[in-house]
């Protein structure tokens, strides 16, 4: 909340699967990318399995979050 009232916002990561609510906007959101709840069904898991599953999913991706991440070092102080 702080960052997004400062004249320089940070650059959000959202890594929580199974949040439902925001109160601010994320740059880059595991949500969607991973259904959390699909990942439950798909492997028969409770929600804490889900959330690490779907956490594994998403970091066979990272190297593209970072590519994101690098494009924006210039425009922002904190990730």
């Amino acid at each position: 909340s702080h960052l997004h009232g400062s004249s320089n916002p940070g650059y959000v990561i959202n890594l929580d699967p199974a949040v439902t609510y925001m109160p601010f906007s994320a740059n880059i959101d595991i949500r969607d990318t991973v259904k959390y709840k699909n990942v439950m069904k798909q492997y028969g898991l409770g929600p804490n399995g889900a959330i690490i599953t779907s956490l594994n999913l998403f970091a066979t991706r990272f190297d593209q979050v970072l590519q994101f991440v690098e494009k924006r070092n210039t425009s922002v102080e904190y990730v």
